[in-house]
């Protein structure tokens, strides 16, 4: 039986970061406050990206910020 953490590496290796940030933004072990917001923001950039940029939200970086921590912490 696989971890949550273990798909979460495998998606950061090939490049999912779709997936990967999908299923890291709700992890609460490890990581700080912060960090999950950033993921959460950035999952969301990527799902619902004309609400956020309605919002004033720079969609390029506030993915490129997720998909760093996810890569910092399970690449």
């Amino acid at each position: 039986m696989k971890r949550k953490s273990d798909i979460v590496r495998e998606a950061v290796a090939v490049g999912n970061f779709k997936e990967a940030l999908r299923i890291a933004k709700g992890f609460r072990i490890n990581i700080t406050a912060e960090q999950r917001d950033t993921m959460c923001r950035a999952y969301e950039c990527i799902v619902h990206p004309d609400f956020y940029r309605q919002l004033g939200t720079d969609i390029p970086a506030a993915i490129s910020a997720g998909v760093e921590i996810v890569t910092q912490i399970y690449g």
